[in-house]
């Protein structure tokens, strides 16, 4: 007589649940773990300070909101950049000044996240202003833009207009510009492909 066993059905469906890989960073104490956001997280990154949607590197801990876009991740600790050429840029994961907050030397707008900065200077940089590219291109203007840290007209005080917004650029900021047709943009502008300001 042959015996007939029953398996129960939970028994039967067996789930495999893969435990998530864990990572450290140098600007977090908690472990992070890779997952994917959606726009309905309305996530931050904590290094940028934009938005993320993608994969990000989110903190285990229960009550801690800090998470890292993949990029912010990844970014290089220490950079040499061609418009602070004396010095090499630090990456700190907070602003060194007492207040908690930096300014720019790139954009001028401040910040509170991740900074390239050195300590002989006090100079910082966004990281995405450290990573900008050295040219851009619109369509409605026949050269390539080369992106300036020091431009003709600042050291003698004269304002640049922005050819997008008709806005001044602001002393000491970076811009895209063609020298050759005196032809410049903020550097938000240089991607907006809206209508150029009328004159």
């Amino acid at each position: 007589m042959s015996m007939i066993m029953k398996i129960s059905h939970d028994q039967e469906k067996q789930v495999y649940v893969k435990e998530k890989q864990q990572f450290n960073h140098f600007s977090h104490r908690h472990p992070l773990e890779l997952s994917e956001l959606h726009q309905e997280d309305k996530a931050v990154c904590s290094g940028c300070e934009h938005d993320i949607l993608g994969p990000a590197y989110i903190c285990t801990k229960p009550n801690c909101n800090f998470l890292l876009h993949d990029l912010c991740f990844d970014l290089p600790r220490r950079l040499r950049h061609r418009s602070h050429s004396n010095h090499p840029l630090f990456l700190r994961f907070s602003p060194p000044y007492s207040d908690g907050e930096f300014t720019c030397d790139a954009c001028g707008e401040s910040g509170h996240g991740f900074t390239y900065h050195c300590d002989a200077c006090k100079f910082d940089l966004h990281v995405e202003c450290a990573s900008l590219p050295e040219t851009e291109s619109r369509e409605d203007h026949g050269h390539p833009l080369i992106l300036l840290w020091d431009f003709p007209g600042k050291m003698d005080g004269a304002d640049f207009v922005c050819y997008v917004c008709d806005e001044t650029v602001g002393k000491g900021c970076w811009m895209y510009s063609c020298l050759g047709c005196k032809f410049g943009t903020h550097l938000e502008c240089v991607g907006n492909i809206h209508q150029v300001a009328e004159e």
